[in-house]
């Protein structure tokens, strides 16, 4: 015997000597006459997919079949109608949510990267709270909350087990974003970023959250906002000067949505810290450093008509630097980025 979650299934003996299933007639998969390159299943998987076929062409809703999806996806965690399916018989047969949970947790530390159990994941947590009542509630009760705190407790593990799992990210951005969960998440990517400044899913989070659910093509970044963000940006820039992610962010955040601010505020702030001796090198050897010049220059030159020329002489200047220097390996895309200048 063997336990998947709170389901027991024999698993030494197959489907069809189990008195259990003496009622269902296999239906077999089609291959399709002469094929030349049938898929070489395993017997005990051939034998669990004919069964299941059978049970869902007659939409059977029972523990059985709950039981049966269980050992399929074990075999196969990426099979999607089974899922679904499995799904449905949870709500039908109104399973206890918090052992399917745990049935869940368990697929999760086999398969942590496959889509499917994560969207199962989400409509257990909605269907254990309903987010419509949970935002009637302040954001400190609801992080405190039993169901939101086992999720967070749950994501805090599997992204400590692999820091830059995708899945894991995009659940959290779920549940955040679903849950409302702004404030403390700030807090958790600070903790992530000073863990290691060189995360970039934790950088990408910061993006997310600092957006906070606002729409991203529409929304300008308050002044203060992202004069904080420039700080907080510099600082780890510090640390790591030849890290991509907060070059990355800072100028991705500013382009998006305060892009007067990458040469009123940014471009003072790193020039500044370019001159500072303690690092001097490290930034000036940098490609990130000299592509963040790049980027400004641009914004400011699109901006201001009668600085173009000489904006444009200096980004050309930086292409060149960035071709023959700082960064020749990718020599060709600044060549292709000098050729791109806007000298009309």
């Amino acid at each position: 015997m063997r336990i998947e979650g709170s389901e027991q299934v024999e698993e030494a003996v197959s489907l069809a000597q189990q008195a259990e299933w003496q009622d269902i007639t296999p239906i077999e998969q089609e291959e399709g006459e002469g094929s030349m390159c049938p898929i070489a299943y395993t017997d005990e998987y051939r034998e669990l997919m004919g069964y299941l076929r059978a049970v869902m062409a007659v939409g059977e809703v029972s523990e059985r079949a709950l039981a049966l999806t269980a050992r399929v996806i074990e075999e196969n965690p990426g099979h999607y109608t089974v899922w679904v399916y499995r799904k449905r018989l949870v709500e039908e047969l109104e399973s206890d949510i918090a052992e399917e949970l745990d049935w869940v947790c368990d697929i999760s530390c086999k398969f942590p990267k496959n889509y499917q159990l994560w969207h199962h994941r989400e409509s257990l947590v909605t269907r254990l709270w309903a987010p419509s009542n949970a935002l009637l509630v302040s954001e400190d009760q609801r992080v405190t909350n039993p169901v939101l705190r086992r999720e967070l407790q749950f994501l805090d593990a599997a992204i400590d087990e692999d820091s830059k799992n995708f899945h894991a990210w995009s659940y959290r951005q779920w549940l955040v974003s679903t849950y409302a969960l702004w404030t403390q998440e700030l807090a958790f990517v600070d903790t992530m970023i000073n863990q290691d400044v060189r995360n970039n899913s934790a950088w990408n989070q910061r993006y997310f959250a600092i957006l906070a659910n606002r729409n991203p093509s529409v929304v300008r970044l308050e002044a203060d906002v992202a004069k904080s963000e420039i700080e907080y940006v510099v600082e780890h820039i510090k640390l790591a000067p030849n890290n991509d992610s907060p070059w990355s962010y800072v100028t991705g955040l500013l382009l998006r949505h305060a892009p007067s601010m990458l040469y009123t505020d940014l471009l003072p702030r790193i020039k500044q810290l370019a001159a500072d001796n303690a690092y001097q090198a490290a930034m000036t050897l940098t490609p990130f450093y000299w592509s963040a010049l790049l980027d400004i220059y641009e914004q400011q030159s699109a901006d201001h008509p009668d600085l173009k020329k000489q904006l444009i002489d200096e980004s050309s200047a930086i292409c060149d630097q960035l071709a023959s220097e700082t960064d020749i390996i990718h020599c060709r895309y600044w060549n292709f980025r000098k050729t791109s200048l806007d000298t009309c």
